[in-house]
């Protein structure tokens, strides 16, 4: 039986470090990649953007902030790893 989501599936696993099983958990959380206007919402609804410190002088980011999907978080630093 083919999914309706097979081409996006195929496509996320020509980049290298998906496989089959990270490319499904991608669809299953993102489900349509278009309702994000651009790639920064994505990012951002995954959790993957660095935390920003600032004061009246200076501004700095640290490590991602960890608020976000934990399953795309995770699947994409697997993905990193590879």
């Amino acid at each position: 039986m083919q999914s309706e989501h097979a081409p996006v599936i195929q496509a996320l696993q020509t980049l290298r470090g998906v496989a089959e099983v990270t490319a499904v958990t991608l669809v299953a959380e993102i489900g349509q990649f278009s309702r994000f206007i651009n790639p920064r919402q994505l990012i951002s609804y995954a959790g993957l953007v660095p935390k920003e410190y600032s004061s009246r002088s200076s501004r700095w980011q640290g490590s991602i902030t960890k608020i976000g999907n934990v399953q795309i978080r995770r699947a994409l630093v697997e993905c990193a790893w590879a």
